[in-house]
């Protein structure tokens, strides 16, 4: 086949191709941290398996469910649990051959009719080898990321996959002397920068040139000392910011990135989440971050959708045996819509929700809470 059609071939919206390999990761053994990433643009495609082959080795199959609506294929080596939960991301473990740390390779790819080839360079400690917009290969470090100029909420999904950041706890009505706070946890494995973390109404972020590790957490506070006081240890990362006050009866915390909504707990009457004051609830602040191991009960279809587009559709689809409450939530917090989805509804796979498209430019979230099940998801809405 001629390289010319072999490029064109690539370029198809249901072709898959390279996007990023990870060769050399410094902070786990040797045997786990290496992935790479495949990606292709249409979830409907006219193929269900996906070849691999790295040099001169035998080609590995990876079977891709042809119903299913990924877009994303992750090859990791490690535990399950480090496969991060983000809808259309399919996420394996990468069998065969460790991927080469000190030497040059080369990668062929194909499916149905589609064909791919990467000239991965040496690769470098702890950095990755991405595919940039000429389709060379570049090495990079995950601190050209993280750039304030050009971070934006969009770019936070394309490169942690997921919103990286959410609330895992919070105190709005502690005991007599401990001041309010909350704890922020990194759900992926890679570090994050905090300066610019606030409450989206605190004036003065965090600044700082620390990060949160990846699997971590941290505690935001107004009160720095009184809460390590309450803590007594100095195991658990603190930053003081003036957050506002929380009201007891009924109030949202947001977390705000340099000014990008990442996550928001709302509680109340009208979300059927009450606080007890003082707080008797079980805390376990700094120390575990509250990441369950098992499925999320919550996915959605599409992490970012177009007005523009009249096929643009949002879809979920809940996993669960109990009734559960749908909410649409807009950027500011304000419900769309509220839904009660039956079993029997959940049973029948992925839910539309034309709704979507009443949000305002920018994040718009989905929240569903029923017996034991508290989840949001997060989308993009472009004009």
């Amino acid at each position: 086949m001629k390289p010319l059609l072999l490029a064109a071939l690539a370029l198809l919206p249901e072709c898959p191709y390279f996007y990023e390999f990870f060769p050399d990761p410094v902070e786990v053994p040797d045997n786990e941290g290496e992935y790479l990433i495949v990606k292709w643009e249409n979830s409907v495609v006219p193929w269900d398996t996906i070849y691999l082959q790295m040099d001169n080795n035998r080609a590995s199959a990876v079977y891709v469910p042809p119903d299913s609506f990924f877009t994303e294929l992750l090859l990791h080596r490690g535990a399950p649990e480090a496969c991060p939960a983000k809808s259309g991301l399919l996420c394996l473990p990468l069998a065969g051959t460790a991927l080469p740390n000190s030497r040059a390779s080369v990668w062929n790819l194909r499916a149905g009719i589609c064909r791919d080839t990467a000239y991965l360079p040496v690769p470098k400690a702890g950095m990755f080898i991405r595919r940039i917009e000429n389709g060379e290969w570049k090495i990079e470090n995950s601190s050209d990321f993280n750039s304030d100029s050009v971070l934006t909420l969009d770019s936070l999904l394309s490169f942690y996959g997921e919103i990286p950041l959410y609330i895992s706890e919070a105190a709005p009505c502690p005991e007599e002397g401990i001041p309010e706070w909350f704890e922020v946890s990194n759900r992926t494995v890679f570090a994050f920068p905090l300066n610019g973390i606030s409450d989206c109404k605190a004036k003065t972020p965090i600044r700082t040139a620390d990060s949160i590790k990846g699997r971590s957490s941290i505690l935001i506070t107004k009160d720095s000392t009184d809460l390590r006081a309450f803590l007594q240890t100095g195991e658990i990362p603190i930053y003081q910011i003036p957050i506002a006050t929380l009201k007891n009866l009924a109030d949202t915390l947001r977390l705000c990135y340099n000014g990008i909504k990442l996550d928001s707990v709302m509680w109340g009457k009208a979300v059927n989440r009450q606080i007890k004051c003082p707080s008797t609830e079980s805390i376990s602040p700094g120390f575990v971050p509250r990441i369950s191991n098992q499925a999320k009960v919550l996915q959605i279809s599409e992490r970012v959708l177009a007005r523009s587009k009249k096929n643009s559709m949002l879809r979920v689809r809940i996993n669960s045996e109990k009734t559960i409450e749908l909410r649409l939530i807009d950027r500011g917090g304000v419900g769309i819509v509220k839904k009660t989805i039956g079993v029997q509804e959940m049973n029948s796979s992925w839910i539309a929700i034309p709704e979507w498209r009443r949000c305002q430019n920018g994040p718009c979230f989905i929240h569903v809470q029923g017996e034991e099940v508290d989840e949001t998801a997060a989308f993009i809405v472009r004009p």
